[in-house]
């Protein structure tokens, strides 16, 4: 009989079951009281509480959903082991705290490495995720605020000889409000050139979750307003959800929710999209 293939957050589950096994065979502690929870976002891969008095206290650990399903091994085999460390650190005091010695001990013996950080590419928890090449041809990621600046002149420099990135540097959209896009959005490729590219006619998806069509280097010379009529209009032509149009609005021209109903408010009447679509 074939065994049925796991999700990544089976994967992750299984996983902590077996960890908390290994964790009362050798410290006699009773982490199935610990609450599993996948509601993070942003930088952080893991996150281990122990809150209330000491006879009373409620453990939980909680997993960054996206890396969950972009990264589960490193998940399954090290922020699960790391995370429940902490929680058995929390029920037994004298075995370790925070990130010194006896945690990473604690850590190891659950089949962690013992290491403080991950080496996971994040997705910012608010705003759009930028993923741009280095003068020496390195992937780095940028939040709404260093694009800007980057944008605006400013370069930024990295560390152990990953060069530097400016406005010249190549980059594309790889995440939206924490979620990874199915596929980046290329904005300025290596082989950009000045001369703004036509908008082609097939589409592209741009969302895992919320499913709507944005053409490659669709805004080649447009406002954002324009850009926005044309979004708005291919993605009611094309039968797509109201909330799937705000999110590529959003992802392409940097606008936070307000902004994007706002701007799809105003605009729908211009485009002959009816009052009643929408929220």
């Amino acid at each position: 009989m074939t065994t049925p293939v796991q999700t990544p957050i089976q994967r992750i589950q299984a996983k902590c079951k077996e960890v908390s096994e290994t964790a009362k065979r050798l410290y006699d502690v009773d982490l199935s009281v610990c609450a599993i929870r996948f509601d993070l976002k942003g930088r952080v891969g893991g996150w281990a509480s122990g809150k209330g008095l000491p006879n009373a206290r409620q453990y939980a650990v909680r997993f960054n959903h996206d890396m969950a399903l972009r990264e589960t091994d490193e998940m399954v085999n090290d922020v699960v082991p790391h995370e429940l460390a902490h929680i058995v650190c929390y029920m037994k005091r004298e075995l370790g705290k925070n990130h010194d010695y006896g945690w990473a001990r604690v850590c190891r013996a659950l089949g962690g490495s013992g290491v403080r950080t991950h080496s996971m590419d994040a997705v910012y928890g608010k705003g759009t995720t930028y993923e741009y090449t280095t003068d020496r041809g390195h992937k780095v990621r940028l939040s709404d605020r260093h694009h800007a600046a980057v944008q605006q002149g400013r370069t930024l420099s990295y560390r152990k000889g990953k060069g530097k990135v400016s406005n010249a540097c190549a980059y594309s959209i790889v995440g939206v409000q924490g979620r990874t896009l199915a596929a980046p959005i290329v904005r300025k490729d290596v082989a950009d050139v000045p001369t703004p590219a036509p908008v082609p006619a097939t589409p592209l998806v741009i969302t895992p979750r919320v499913h709507v069509l944005v053409p490659a280097n669709f805004n080649g010379g447009q406002s954002k307003a324009e850009v926005s009529r044309g979004l708005m209009l291919a993605g009611y032509r094309a039968g797509h959800a109201y909330e799937a149009i705000i999110l590529a609005m959003i992802a392409t021209n940097g606008y936070n929710r307000q902004l994007a109903r706002a701007t799809f408010k105003a605009n729908a009447p211009r485009v002959g999209i009816p009052a009643t679509f929408g929220g």
